[in-house]
């Protein structure tokens, strides 16, 4: 009994892993899928095989789209671990009181995986979250299959791996080679002639066999990579981040330590080694523990991401409030929400403030995560667009972007781009629905009047839909952008107010603050707007806002204030002491934000 405990615990361990990884990155799952594209197209196939390593990469994206139910891709994931677990078995006669070593490799494609971050945005190869695990379950079967074939077949079949292998398979069809040459000398009754040969060939074959498709069948393949196609490219600006290959490495390190030591007969084998297996158990769940990705911020994200393409805007509200401090990335969304629920003006710093930089080794834009939807929503469909094809260039088409340029085109009335991009995502295997519920608008444009989505969107569009630069810095381009409108579009108009305020140039705002009075004549001033107006008065000579009909409670905030505020500074104290004093009282208010607060100006 003991010992058929000790044979499946690898298997009750992938298990855990599977409900740990679904429970825990559930939103993070379907945020990969979103950011990976499969299209039931024979172009498609095409298009990926023109790189070696094609075919991996073209069943790695078949298998992400299945992330769109997380719960699904996890479990296929976890079935595919299983595979693996006994094929390593198998191939290398792993005895069972050592079968927790056929764990190894499973703990270190699954924290290749949830260790990336803001790399999903930025990953090259297609279908990266299954292509690890493909590849390895692939080269492992090919040397099941060298080690089980007659002697004089295998030196063939070992020269025929590598060279059909590689276009298909890309490195992973190298560490095979490299895995076969090592067993060869492992195998008993194996000449040792043949397994210097076998070496040989091996060696020769995985050098000669790249350089000869560089040259000859894959023009697009930088000479740089010729060796590790298929794995994906941590490099950003000409700067390299090899630490995240550090898994791939353990695994190939695992699977040659293996072949190293692989025996046909293992005596005394059988012994169930408890205290070894729970010690090898632990230093993973320790390794899993430390390395997987947990920053709350990039969670955070991801999930008010979700919450605004559903329109869930409350739900947007509630993560918001879970920040300790936010990315501006957050702070934008939140904004967003309050906007479209028609509460920014008086519950805008009623949240977390902050300008927490992206938890990541590399320089990261917005732009190329939400920025482009936040474009979208603020009404600058072309700025969207713009960011979509440009990254859809350089990274690839992933069904984010198409689903946003879908928008974008509707939102502008080009119906023939539209039609385009629907197409595409009708070719994909679960945004069908989507597509044909967008579909309809191109063909019967009045019926866009049921998309609150839509109708929020063309809403805050400006009749300057022009495009110019906007240095990829989303939020100040924006202020900028919106502080220069004049617009009879209620909508617009406070979007160009709340801007004027972020600019804390007086000027600017009466201009804004009066023509938003103007078309709100009935309507009570918000809070944060009314104490912009009042905090600006008794700074601006050139305006009298002292017969400015006031709350009573604004009043009172903006002289409290400045009396705590000129205290403070008559003891001589600088303003960075003075802000975390003046926040638990004052924090809420656009007083505060004025003096201490100056993210937007810090980051991007």
């Amino acid at each position: 009994m003991k010992k058929k405990a000790i044979a499946i615990l690898p298997y009750i361990v992938i298990i855990v892993l599977g409900v740990v990884l679904t429970v825990s990155e559930y939103n993070y799952l379907a945020r990969v899928e979103e950011q990976n594209l499969f299209l039931h197209t024979p172009y498609f196939f095409k298009q990926c095989m023109v790189v070696s390593g094609g075919m991996l990469s073209w069943a790695g994206a078949f298998l992400t789209q299945l992330l769109h139910y997380p719960a699904l891709g996890v479990t296929v994931l976890c079935g595919m671990w299983a595979i693996l677990v006994a094929l390593l078995r198998t191939t290398f006669h792993i005895p069972r009181r050592w079968m927790v070593v056929a764990l190894i490799p499973v703990a270190m494609l699954l924290l290749a995986d949830v260790d990336l971050g803001y790399w999903i945005y930025y990953l090259k190869l297609r279908g990266h979250f299954f292509v690890g695990t493909l590849g390895i379950i692939i080269a492992v079967a090919v040397v099941w299959a060298y080690r089980v074939l007659p002697k004089y077949l295998r030196t063939v079949f070992l020269v025929l791996s590598v060279v059909c292998g590689y276009p298909l398979f890309g490195t992973y069809a190298l560490l095979a080679a490299m895995l076969m040459a090592v067993m060869a000398w492992r195998i008993d009754g194996y000449p040792k002639w043949l397994a210097a040969a076998d070496t040989l060939l091996a060696v020769l074959a995985s050098w000669f066999v790249p350089l000869f498709c560089y040259r000859h069948v894959f023009h697009q393949t930088n000479i740089e990579y010729v060796y590790t196609t298929a794995l994906p490219l941590f490099s950003m600006r000409q700067e390299s981040y090899p630490a995240y290959y550090i898994p791939y490495a353990v695994v190939a390190l695992t699977l040659l330590c293996l072949a190293a030591t692989y025996k046909s007969v293992r005596k005394n084998a059988e012994g169930n080694g408890l205290k070894m297996q729970c010690s090898i158990l632990l230093v993973l769940a320790v390794a899993l523990a430390t390395f997987w990705y947990k920053d709350a911020n990039f969670h955070h994200e991801i999930a008010m991401r979700k919450c605004v393409d559903n329109q869930d805007w409350e739900g947007v509200l509630k993560v918001a409030r879970e920040a300790d401090e936010p990315t501006r990335d957050m702070w934008m969304m939140k904004n967003l929400a309050l906007a479209r629920l028609g509460r920014l003006g008086d519950e805008m710093y009623d949240y977390p403030n902050g300008a927490k930089a992206a938890n990541c080794p590399f320089p990261t834009r917005m732009v190329q995560w939400d920025g482009k939807m936040l474009y979208l929503q603020y009404g600058l469909p072309n700025y969207c667009y713009r960011w979509c094809m440009e990254d859809g260039v350089e990274y690839g088409w992933r069904v984010d972007e198409l689903k946003l340029m879908v928008k974008c085109s509707i939102a502008n009335a080009e119906w023939d781009a539209a039609q385009k991009y629907i197409s595409m995502l009708k070719n994909t295997l679960f945004h069908k629905k989507w597509a044909k519920r967008y579909e309809q608008y191109v063909h019967n444009p009045r019926t866009m009047a049921q998309n609150a989505e839509m109708m929020g969107i063309i809403s805050m569009m400006t009749s300057d839909n022009y495009l110019s630069g906007d240095n990829a810095a989303v939020e100040r381009f924006l202020i900028e952008h919106f502080a220069s409108s004049e617009s009879k579009n209620p909508y617009v108009q406070e979007q160009a107010l709340v801007a004027s305020m972020m600019t804390r140039n007086p000027d600017i705002f009466w201009l804004r603050f009066f023509h938003y009075t103007e078309l709100h004549k009935t309507e009570h001033v918000p809070t944060l707007y009314q104490q912009a107006a009042c905090l600006f008065g008794g700074m601006d000579d050139k305006v009298d806002a002292s017969k400015m009909p006031f709350d009573r409670q604004v009043t009172d905030d903006c002289r409290s204030f400045m009396d705590a505020l000129k205290q403070y500074r008559e003891q001589g104290m600088d303003m960075e002491r003075i802000k975390p004093l003046m926040e638990e009282r004052f924090g809420s208010t656009y007083f505060f934000d004025y003096f201490f607060n100056r993210y937007q100006e810090e980051v991007y």
